[in-house]
């Protein structure tokens, strides 16, 4: 706990952790108030597939963006920006449900803003961080990035659900957009964070923030240790993408449970992820970092395929808790490589490009997972997902990239030319 206090200490990524967990916490619960609104309007399973397309595919356009306008302007304020035009647009939907003329189209336009803005918060926090913190605290500060998602993932659903039966779905919203508010007061209570001369020119003169994202596709195909952890993300992602599809098939067919049973398996790997997280961003890691990426990833393949052998629910629960907590280390342990190899003037590009690749690969899982399970037996989909994880993390255990200083190391490279 002592190198979480005293990185809380530290008064401007205090403020900006506070105001993240709060903003995440609502977008937690505003997903579920969505799918409820476009259920009361006569949705059916096949609009609430539409919906949660609308709120997802547009982050592959907006990723891009974004990057480009993070490092072309104050990140901190581009961050204020998002979230005060988010908050609007969320806080829509209570205002029209409250003058009677809220419409199933005003539900998707709202979906596909949150997902056209979403990238801008996922790549600038990030960018901003460690501006923040000294190189030796980037673990735990990213550690505790994690936890404000591992906390929204776990919390945010189930107090929608409470909400949602005392209030109804658009009170929700309307709390989401007081979160956004939230996050928008912190960040402008923030110190402006100085931008050095390496953050608008390279020896050509040219402002490196206008030269668009090909300075930033270079340096990630020129960084081995980034590219391969990317690689190996991406697989995990596709991992997921089959768990999110499995996991309610798994608690019908395998568990012969229901909703409760369900929940239950989510939760199990949220709280393992939360729990993970909080361990790692408290720990002196010496080890390679990544090395510990790839075991990491390997130990949660390993761990999900005891799946294949566990026919009860609560040692169903544990498998789940336990991969979860190996899987958390993923996240933290992937942004310290990356902020300690990533230029300063690419940061906004690069952490955007990065997790927009990484976001687009838990699709392809769910594809995957449509057609293995056709046949109603979970076993192929179970062994495909643990194997998406294996297969990267025994390769990456042995990949020079993956073991050199430079995955340790917290000297910053320098921005490639041309």
């Amino acid at each position: 706990m002592a190198r979480y206090l005293k990185l809380l200490r530290r008064r401007d990524f205090g403020l900006l952790w506070l105001g993240a967990t709060v903003s995440a916490l609502g977008d937690g619960m505003s997903f579920v108030a969505l799918v409820w609104l476009l259920l009361e309007r006569g949705g059916d399973t096949q609009a609430v597939g539409w919906l949660a397309a609308a709120y997802t595919a547009p982050v592959v356009v907006g990723g891009l963006v974004a990057g480009l306008i993070l490092d072309r302007f104050d990140r901190r304020r581009v961050l204020a920006l998002d979230n005060l035009v988010r908050g609007f647009v969320v806080a829509s939907i209570p205002m029209a449900a409250a003058a009677g003329v809220l419409t199933t189209a005003h539900l998707f336009i709202v979906a596909a803003v949150y997902g056209l803005l979403f990238m801008t918060s996922l790549a600038g926090i990030p960018s901003l961080i460690p501006s923040l913190v000294p190189p030796d605290e980037l673990t735990t500060a990213n550690a505790m990035e994690s936890v404000s998602y591992g906390i929204a993932g776990l919390v945010g659903p189930a107090f929608a659900g409470v909400v949602i039966a005392v209030l109804g779905a658009s009170a929700i919203l309307a709390i989401d957009a007081v979160t956004y508010g939230l996050f928008v007061v912190c960040l402008l209570a923030m110190r402006p964070v100085p931008r050095g001369p390496e953050e608008d020119e390279v020896t050509t003169g040219q402002p490196i923030s206008r030269r668009g994202l090909w300075p930033a596709i270079r340096f990630v195909l020129g960084a081995p240790a980034i590219l391969a952890i990317t690689v190996i993300y991406m697989a995990v992602n596709v991992g997921e993408g089959i768990f999110a599809v499995l996991a309610p098939v798994y608690a019908r067919e395998v568990l012969g449970a229901g909703a409760a049973a369900y929940g239950i398996l989510l939760s199990s790997f949220t709280a393992g992820a939360l729990v993970g997280s909080l361990i790692v961003g408290a720990l002196d890691w010496r080890w390679p970092l990544g090395r510990s990426i790839a075991l990491a990833t390997l130990l949660t393949g390993l761990v999900l395929a005891l799946l294949l052998v566990t026919p009860d629910l609560i040692p169903a629960a544990v498998i789940l808790a336990g991969a979860g907590s190996f899987a958390s280390s993923l996240t933290a342990w992937a942004q310290t490589i990356r902020m300690r190899l990533i230029p300063p003037p690419l940061r906004g590009r690069v952490f955007a490009l990065l997790r927009t690749l990484m976001q687009s690969t838990p699709p392809i899982g769910a594809v995957i997972a449509g057609v293995l399970l056709a046949g109603g037996d979970p076993t192929p989909a179970i062994a495909v997902m643990a194997m998406t994880m294996i297969v990267p993390g025994s390769i990456g255990l042995f990949l020079p990239a993956l073991g050199r200083a430079a995955t340790a190391d917290p000297a910053p490279a320098r921005a490639p030319m041309g």
